[in-house]
């Protein structure tokens, strides 16, 4: 047995999607704990009970003895001892009735302002999700196995048809959300100056095409692949340079209308930096990032959300993240899942929708 803590994770896994991963996960959660009167539990599910998750949150529910389960299921999952991927099972966090969330419509009715907002939402309601909610947002859009679902989020220990969930946790404890970028420059700022949906037209007083080629070296069109944007969220270009930016990929570049189609809509005014994804870049910002919040005290708990497009795979065998994680919190408890897009606060959105990156929250009681 590990040494107690007032919140405390659990996980379990296996070759199949069995209700014993449930219990086992928040009753591994639940020994590291002093007995306490437990309010509430994240439970995150592999996407083997995708088609049918109220059961397996039924055990965890009964196991926890709390109807306040909140949670959703993912491709996959990691705690601050593990994480799961290509097998079956459960990651669960375990909250005493004074520190974890609670869903924001019973916070409303109590009348609770949180200061911030854990929001899981499917892709089908991401945009939904993050433009329903007026505070500050953190969390992520869940995966599946080939992008097309069943997707399934819950809380209260019920599955929500409208596919997004929104939780507070108390305002007493003090937070920080980190967003850890995995994307190397390959140009300075630059303003967009004529752009109309996907297309850019003029980049910095140049055609779109022409001012890309001079960033890649006349990269040839099969090239292409694995280059971004990282466009501005706001008109101001400090909003680029402090991270505050969406993510879009260049689909096409055509040299004879000397344009560029990115695979999202962009408007004239705000500023773009061409990048691309970069494994050593990835770890040393999270690296960067993470100890530069690692000062005592340890945070009560962390809550992590890598994209999918990290982890073992993009860093030559090892999830760096979470290795990043344990090195500069080696005491805190942590859950999360692999997300396929991460949610943060913007300069102006409540609720920034971001891609290749990892965001993590940690918690202090003040």
């Amino acid at each position: 047995m590990t040494d107690q803590t007032r919140v405390a994770s659990g996980f379990s896994y296996g070759a199949t999607a069995s209700l014993e991963h449930a219990r086992n996960a928040v009753q591994h959660a639940l020994n590291k704990m002093p007995a306490c009167t437990v309010g509430s539990v994240l439970l995150f599910l592999t996407n083997g009970y995708a088609y049918e998750p109220q059961q397996a949150i039924r055990e965890a529910a009964k196991t926890a003895g709390t109807p306040q389960v909140f949670g959703c299921c993912a491709k996959g999952l990691l705690t601050e001892d593990e994480w799961i991927l290509d097998v079956e099972g459960a990651v669960a966090m375990v909250f005493p009735s004074e520190l974890g969330p609670q869903p924001l419509s019973i916070l409303q009715q109590q009348g609770v302002t949180p200061d911030l907002l854990l929001t899981i939402a499917t892709p089908n309601a991401a945009i939904i999700a993050v433009n329903s909610a007026e505070e500050n947002q953190f969390g992520a859009i869940t995966t599946d196995e080939y992008g097309d679902g069943p997707y399934s989020v819950w809380t209260s220990g019920r599955i929500v048809e409208r596919e997004y969930m929104h939780a507070g946790f108390p305002n007493r404890l003090r937070k920080e959300v980190l967003v850890c970028e995995g994307i190397k420059p390959l140009s300075p700022a630059l303003q967009i100056n004529r752009a109309q949906n996907h297309s850019l037209y003029e980049i910095d007083l140049q055609d779109a095409s022409d001012n890309l080629l001079s960033y890649v070296n006349n990269a040839e069109p099969n090239e292409f692949f694995g280059l971004l944007c990282a466009v501005s969220e706001t008109p101001d270009p400090v909003s680029l340079e402090r991270g505050f930016y969406r993510l879009h990929h260049v689909i096409s570049v055509d040299r004879n209308k000397q344009l560029v189609r990115i695979s999202g809509s962009v408007k004239a005014g705000h500023w773009l930096r061409w990048v691309t994804r970069d494994a050593d870049t990835a770890k040393a910002h999270t690296q960067q990032k993470f100890d530069a919040a690692s000062s005592p005290p340890s945070p009560e708990f962390a809550l992590m959300f890598p994209n999918i497009s990290r982890g073992a795979e993009f860093f030559s065998g090892v999830d760096e993240d979470l290795r990043a994680f344990q090195s500069a919190f080696p005491s805190t408890p942590m859950i999360g899942f692999y997300g396929n897009a991460e949610i943060a606060p913007g300069a102006q959105l409540s609720g920034l929708i971001r891609h290749h990156s990892c965001v993590l929250n940690l918690f202090w009681e003040q």
